[in-house]
């Protein structure tokens, strides 16, 4: 049987737990994660939250908890990072309007599973949506997508709160990058460049 790290819950050989840097910042992180990617090993909304302690995932499967959720947002203090014909550019955005959010929801899934969850949760579209003008080009590669713009959650959650709050997000994409690094999966799971 295979041994794995009590911490970062990776594999030994592949153990990130020497690149884990905590990061604190001003903003309650929730990520709504769909089921399929919680038991994902290339899984980034993980990483966010072995970085980021205060963040959290929730399972948009888990009705009590998306209840919760939807009862604690508020559209005055809550960002949804969601792109979509009703999202602004979170580049764009003022600063003085950047310093009311308090909390920052991101969905961690394909863009079809996104899609459905914020379908399925009508409160999430009442919320201020935003998408990104000037993102820096994702290096995350262990994924299946061919859209050229599209970022892992980690690099999403990233640069939405450098945005937000001009904080060094280095930590984040550094350990992105460990986690590849000794990735061991099939090369089918590397992204096509």
């Amino acid at each position: 049987m295979r041994a794995y790290c009590e911490q970062c819950h990776y594999p030994i050989n592949t153990c990130v737990c020497k690149h884990i840097k905590n990061i604190s910042v001003p903003l309650n992180v929730i990520i709504i994660q769909h089921p399929k990617e919680a038991t994902h090993a290339k899984n980034t909304a993980r990483l966010v939250t072995m970085c980021i302690p205060s963040a959290c995932v929730v399972l948009s499967d888990n009705a009590d908890a998306m209840h919760t959720l939807a009862q604690s947002s508020c559209k005055q203090t809550t960002a949804l990072i969601y792109p979509s014909e009703n999202s602004t550019a979170l580049e764009d955005l003022p600063r003085t309007q950047k310093q009311h959010y308090r909390t920052l929801i991101l969905i961690d899934g394909s863009w079809k599973q996104a899609f459905g969850i914020v379908k399925r949760s009508p409160w999430l579209q009442t919320l201020p949506s935003y998408h990104f003008s000037n993102a820096t080009p994702s290096q995350y590669a262990i994924r299946h997508t061919s859209l050229p713009h599209a970022l892992s959650t980690l690099e999403a959650a990233a640069h939405s709160i450098s945005c937000i709050c001009q904080r060094d997000m280095s930590a984040l994409y550094d350990l992105q990058t460990a986690m590849q690094e000794h990735w061991q999966g099939p090369i089918s799971h590397r992204r096509k460049t």
